[in-house]
């Protein structure tokens, strides 16, 4: 039987040194929506996992804010995990400035891990998910197609280029007849793919929780699929993603392969 591979980590526990502070980021929702409470429980599990260091959430919308998230930190060295699925411009230019707004940060630098979309550990994940899906739906034995349902954006192609690494990766495993990609916000267009989808095909939902996206734009876009279409949970609502967060930030930390996606400099 699979399992997905961050499973060892969930159960051993992780030992660190005191004095590391991590503030996770995420887009976040207004009015209590459900991404914010997911966000929330996703970083209670974090914390189980990383003894001796201290874990808060911040969000662009609604709360906590990151002023919040930052100033319940206690620890001097602090870094900044996002909680998004890509490395483009946004994650890489806005958001570090978004951040420095929000909490009065001067340092010298303000230090982003690499974010949860890139992890090395999510592809393979990802496809003992989709194997475990095919078995729950008895349909174990099928080669179905496979679309990833991944944002994009209209001003920077790294959104892109990582569903398509993605896509690429499960493409190889052979367990898919293909393996496509389609965007909210650049070509090709999800409102233009779904109707025209084989109804053996599963949809991914490349997206980190249960926000808008995951709610809303998956819904309509599920009325315009062909009956048969199954549509999976969104990635970051998966109950193994805490493993990985955590494994994660363990390496960036504590680890000889740390991956740090940018040093900020102070203008």
């Amino acid at each position: 039987m699979d399992h997905i591979p961050t499973d060892p980590f969930s159960n051993s526990g992780f030992h660190f040194t005191l004095g590391k502070g991590v503030l996770m980021v995420a887009h976040g929702e207004r009015g209590g929506r459900l991404n914010n409470a997911a966000l929330l429980d996703l970083v209670d599990q974090i914390r189980d996992r990383l003894d001796g260091v201290e874990i808060e959430a911040g969000v662009l919308k609604g709360e906590p804010s990151l002023s919040e998230g930052w100033d319940g930190l206690s620890a001097e060295d602090r870094y900044i995990y996002p909680f998004f699925m890509s490395d483009g411009f946004f994650v890489s230019r806005i958001l570090p400035k978004k951040i420095r707004e929000a909490v009065g940060f001067h340092g010298n630098e303000l230090t982003m891990l690499a974010p949860f979309g890139i992890s090395p550990q999510l592809g393979p994940a990802l496809l003992i998910n989709l194997k475990r899906t095919l078995a729950g739906l008895g349909r174990q034995a099928e080669i179905p197609p496979l679309l990833i349902a991944a944002h994009g954006a209209s001003v920077d192609k790294q959104s892109s280029l990582r569903a398509n690494q993605l896509a690429n990766y499960l493409s190889e495993s052979g367990r898919f007849s293909e393996v496509h990609c389609a965007f909210l916000d650049e070509a090709p267009y999800l409102e233009d793919i779904v109707p025209d989808l084989n109804p053996q095909s599963l949809v991914l939902p490349l997206f980190n929780g249960l926000g808008s996206h995951s709610i809303d734009d998956m819904s309509a876009l599920r009325i315009k699929s062909p009956n048969g279409v199954h549509y999976l949970p969104p990635v970051g609502g998966e109950e193994w993603v805490a493993d990985i967060v955590a494994h994660d930030i363990e390496q960036a930390l504590f680890g000889s392969g740390h991956q740090i996606a940018c040093q900020d400099a102070a203008q």
